[in-house]
């Protein structure tokens, strides 16, 4: 993300909540130090590369200046604020401090209220996806101006310096999903707020907007059209007597599922698909968190016509911190002695810390007949992430399928295997350890581009308009 290192970078954090952490006492000035540090030095050792996008003298820069602001007792929910923009200022999606967004969760849990300003980001317009207001005022579609009489783009940048990504669009297309979160964290438990901004009808509008607790905001949302889709479930099914549809959720085990229930319900979609004589497969990965490719590699091997593997490169960084890992997962019971894991602990182990290293991947081969040899259509949004961008690399590069949609805000060519350390107050750190290369080996900072580009679904309507356009454009290929 392309942020000031200046002002703006000095002025976000804002007054923040207080008592989230439960009684834990405040942190003393010495022992923010001595996290700020140790976040530093952490991320120096173990991320693959901390100065991708950000010089050393950048970094030490900004290193002075939250250090400056160390000089008193900082409740816990501050100090891991302050720990957060640290992280994101390396603007690599996949190093992160989660401790803010969980205090957030656990206020709410508690009783907490917060702005219920829930935003979309068309083109540099921050719209309004429900409604923030019981008058209707506020309601799906208003363009919000200004935010407590300044202009809304100095918030989205204010928001933005405490999210970790890689670049703008990704940057609006998280706060599409923490907009509200990220302002609890710099504006505080406030009770309310003013905005300006433009009715759907074009309008002028100044008004209030009421904090309100987590159920006065889901009465909120009952009140307008929303898509009844749960992106984080699984699901196929037939739209019609030669197109299968397919999402299949999160690439990993979801809580209550079996050890191979992923694996189960892939098998069983495609005996399905088979079954049919289906000749088209529209395979949806919108909105999709991404996840594993032990879970997502089988799936492409139902459709594959050759070898295929996720990445043209994969290289990782040897530290003690992803020693120290590998060595409590498996201790855990994280992987028999062939598991993938063990196979990277190994290599690990074998590596002088600070050495970078290749990761054979082997190629893995497509399902022996029967298998699914007709045409793939692969959905994806700004909200496809992480593996999710992968696979739809993917089938693109080797030629399995069509990507339809639009781009995806997270990038395939990118530092990812997600590890973490902890800091002496206790606060975990997860940073990359890899560098992945997309299977055409392109290293530019791009998201997957659609071969088809579908218009966005319009705010607040509960028909799945982009399926819609995906179908008939199947149906029109047949």
């Amino acid at each position: 993300m392309k942020q000031l290192i200046g002002l703006v970078l000095a002025c976000a954090v804002g007054i923040a909540p207080t008592g989230v952490f439960g009684a834990e006492p405040a942190l003393q000035p010495r022992a923010v130090q001595a996290d700020l540090d140790a976040l530093y030095l952490g991320l120096q050792a173990a991320h693959y590369d901390l100065f991708a996008h950000r010089t050393r003298a950048e970094y030490d820069q900004f290193h002075k200046v939250l250090s400056e602001r160390t000089t008193k007792p900082m409740d816990r929910l501050e100090a891991a604020i302050l720990l957060q923009r640290f992280t994101a200022f390396g603007r690599v999606g996949h190093a992160r401090i989660d401790a803010p967004m969980t205090a957030f969760v656990r206020r709410l849990g508690e009783g907490g209220w917060f702005l219920p300003l829930l935003i979309r980001v068309d083109e540099g317009r921050v719209r309004l996806t429900a409604y923030a207001d019981a008058e209707g005022r506020l309601a799906p579609g208003f363009e919000l101006l200004t935010l407590n009489g300044e202009p809304i783009e100095v918030w989205m940048e204010r928001a933005g310096v405490l999210i970790s990504a890689e670049r703008p669009y990704m940057t609006h297309a998280l706060l599409e999903q923490a907009f509200a979160p990220t302002l609890w964290l710099l504006l505080g438990e406030v009770d309310q707020a003013e905005v300006t901004g433009r009715d759907p009808e074009g309008r002028l509008v100044r008004a209030q907007v009421r904090a309100v607790t987590a159920a006065e905001r889901r009465a909120l949302a009952a009140r307008a059209p929303r898509l009844a889709v749960d992106f984080n479930s699984r699901e196929f099914r037939m739209l019609d007597d030669r197109v299968g549809y397919l999402r299949p959720g999160p690439f990993g085990q979801t809580p209550g599922e079996a050890p191979d229930g992923f694996h189960r319900f892939v098998d069983e979609s495609f005996g399905r698909l088979l079954d049919s004589g289906a000749t088209d497969l529209i395979l949806d990965l919108r909105n999709n968190p991404g996840g594993d490719n032990g879970f997502s590699d089988p799936m492409v091997a139902w459709f594959a016509d050759r070898p295929f593997r996720f990445a043209a490169s994969f290289r990782l960084r040897a530290s003690p911190q992803a020693k120290a890992w590998y060595r409590q997962r498996l201790a855990d019971g994280g992987g028999g002695d062939d598991s993938t894991l063990s196979a990277l602990a190994r290599a690990e182990a074998a590596q002088p810390d600070g050495a970078r290293y290749d990761f054979d991947l082997p190629l893995n081969p497509p399902r022996p007949a029967p298998r699914f040899e007709g045409k793939v259509h692969v959905l994806v949004n700004r909200h496809s992430y992480s593996n999710a961008a992968s696979v739809a690399a993917l089938i693109q590069d080797y030629g399995f399928g069509e990507i339809m949609g639009e781009e995806t805000a997270d990038v395939p060519t990118t530092y990812a295997s997600i590890l973490s350390f902890t800091l002496p107050s206790g606060v975990v750190v997860t940073y990359p350890k890899s560098r992945i290369v997309r299977p055409d080996g392109d290293e530019r900072l791009q998201g997957v581009t659609p071969d088809h580009t579908l218009a966005r679904e319009p705010i607040a309507t509960a028909a799945d308009i982009v399926l819609e356009q995906a179908l008939l454009r199947v149906r029109g290929r047949n």
